[in-house]
């Protein structure tokens, strides 16, 4: 069976039977079957739901529904803005412009408009991860991740400590060092914990590889009186701190990709200026597509409430601009 993005009854119930008898008879975990059928966990988890209730067929009126096509006016505005930000998939492109005024559209009415204009950013698949992770956070500063990152400044290579909160994305502190001892990436850990205006008892739970800067016993002294937690990933497994090396991807693929660091100085401007863009302005995947800041110290639900509320009024607007227009047509079209 070739997956495709719609799938009848039938075909939905003979899917799952097959997840469930390769799971048993192999060591394969849920995630790379559903990689590798082409299904995101979140669909199967819908479908199983479902099935236990008899409800996998698909309510025909559930996706109809009417758009109001883009005006010419919002056709160049998304245009040039998708030419200004070459790296941003449509979804992330869709919500920054809302956030920004720049236009007030739905992702698939983005979509089609990049689509026409030939500029859809392409990225490749992800790989599958076979590591079963613990319970995401529920709130801010429970859980920091902590990772180096090689940079190269001429003349010489620096090391980049970052901090991410785990539950915002939120790159709550980082250090460019000379060097990458221990004691550096504590007085970064520390700083961090000097701006937090209060804490529960145990957290952050640190988060961080096995490097030596992590095993020695000045780390452990220093987790012991700092009151916070302490968890080392699986030994030779990057994706166990995945927050991170995502985070380390995307300083090189967009944060810093346009910049020829020549010194120290100008290394230390363009990360605090990328620092400021990706928490304060750009939308994230993994958040709704809202900035990090909103979750680490804002609040989303409001964020949300007022998009909608932009697209609402932007809807009523393009409906009158076509009706205006006299082209019915375009009126009442898809």
């Amino acid at each position: 069976m070739t997956p495709h993005g719609r799938y009848a009854a039938a075909e939905k119930q003979l899917l799952l039977e097959t997840i469930q008898q390769t799971q048993a008879v192999s060591d394969a975990s849920l995630t790379s079957v559903l990689h590798q059928l082409g299904i995101s966990s979140a669909t199967y988890y819908r479908w199983t739901a479902r099935a236990e209730n008899g409800r996998l067929v698909d309510d025909p009126t559930r996706h109809a529904r009417v758009s109001v096509p883009p005006t010419p006016a919002e056709h160049a505005a998304v245009c040039d803005f998708a030419r200004a930000h070459t790296l941003m998939g449509y979804k992330r492109l869709t919500w920054a412009m809302v956030d920004q005024d720049i236009a007030y559209l739905r992702p698939g009415q983005v979509y089609q408009v990049l689509q026409r204009a030939n500029l859809l950013a392409r990225r490749p698949p992800r790989a599958p991860d076979p590591l079963r992770r613990p319970a995401p956070p529920d709130r801010p500063d429970q859980v920091w991740h902590i990772d180096l990152m090689y940079l190269y400044i001429r003349p010489r290579w620096y090391y980049l400590v970052d901090i991410l909160d785990a539950y915002s994305r939120y790159l709550v502190h980082w250090k460019l060092n000379m060097r990458m001892q221990a004691d550096l990436v504590m007085l970064a850990v520390q700083e961090a914990l000097d701006m937090l205006p209060a804490r529960r008892p145990g957290e952050p739970q640190l988060v961080h590889d096995w490097g030596s800067q992590f095993i020695s016993r000045e780390w452990r002294t220093f987790v012991t009186l700092a009151g916070a937690g302490d968890i080392r990933t699986r030994v030779a497994h990057p994706e166990s701190n995945g927050r991170l090396e995502r985070l380390h991807r995307t300083h090189r693929e967009e944060g810093l990709i346009d910049e020829e660091l020549t010194d120290y100085a100008h290394g230390v401007a363009a990360l605090t200026r990328w620092h400021h863009y990706y928490n304060h302005r750009r939308p994230h995947s993994a958040l709704r597509y809202l900035r990090p800041v909103d979750y680490y110290r804002g609040d989303p639900e409001a964020r949300l409430a007022e998009r909608t509320q932009k697209l609402q009024h932007a809807l009523m607007a393009r409906q009158t601009y076509w009706k205006e227009s006299g082209d019915q047509t375009e009126a009442a079209g898809g």
